[in-house]
């Protein structure tokens, strides 16, 4: 990770950590996802380290449910070397996941970035926001050519720019998908102060697409990620072979 010529500040980075974890309560049920053991450590660990490694400081982390196990095991992130704050949400009245940055408003800064917390996301984090700061887009989706090989395709770029961005993409309609990190500014989220929730977050870039607002910035590599069981082993075995 030494490709960055002129380093910058990284921003705050929200992590969505507020979901049920339908896809994976058959590995585990007792537990938050970002909590469950990856080769030996909770997921956490694994995200915290990474991000850590490429000079984040700040980060938040959006809760819901099993709350209490989350911020008791990360608590205000000293041990991990960064300072973590909280948003929380009911657990039975989850806002969604662009709803979860509208309840954040209050702690977010002017620039952050956004990381599911699911992903595993082995790049670069200074590349990324070098990017998103100086694009001059207010935001920006990191985005992986995908070709339909790990899962359906649904975004298309041209030059710097999102142009396409749909979940039900038909055949050919696109060639990238959404890798799971998004640089935003602050005041993309005051627009849906009074919008109804749960809001998801494809209504935010899909409205940033149709705007002309959203920025695009290619990963290198591929993607890992814990929301099934299938995504969990993989995650594993690139983790050992890592070692």
């Amino acid at each position: 990770m030494n490709r960055v010529r002129n380093p910058i500040a990284l921003p705050q980075v929200v992590i969505l950590a507020g979901g049920m974890g339908t896809r994976i309560r058959p590995v585990v049920a007792d537990r938050p996802k970002i909590l469950i053991p990856v080769n030996g450590r909770p997921f956490i660990e694994w995200q915290f380290d990474l991000l850590a490694r490429c000079g984040v400081k700040e980060i938040l982390l959006c809760v819901g449910h099993f709350a209490d196990q989350i911020e008791r095991h990360a608590g205000d992130g000293s041990p991990f070397g960064i300072q973590i704050t909280y948003s929380h949400e009911e657990p039975d009245h989850l806002m969604g996941t662009g709803g979860a940055l509208v309840n954040a408003l209050p702690l977010l800064r002017e620039k952050f970035m956004v990381l599911y917390g699911d992903s595993f996301l082995p790049i670069d984090y200074r590349e990324f926001a070098q990017v998103f700061d100086t694009c001059g887009h207010p935001a920006t989706m990191s985005v992986f050519r995908n070709n339909g090989k790990w899962d359906h395709s649904n975004v298309r770029i041209e030059k710097d720019r999102v142009v396409l961005y749909d979940k039900q993409a038909p055949a050919g309609a696109a060639d990238c998908i959404d890798y799971g990190l998004i640089g935003m500014s602050r005041s993309i989220v005051e627009r849906y102060r009074q919008a109804p929730m749960p809001l998801d977050m494809a209504v935010i870039l899909d409205a940033l697409v149709r705007r002309g607002e959203l920025g695009a910035w290619m990963a290198p590599f591929r993607f890992y990620e814990i929301g099934s069981p299938a995504g969990l082993a993989e995650l594993e075995t690139y983790l050992q072979g890592r070692k």
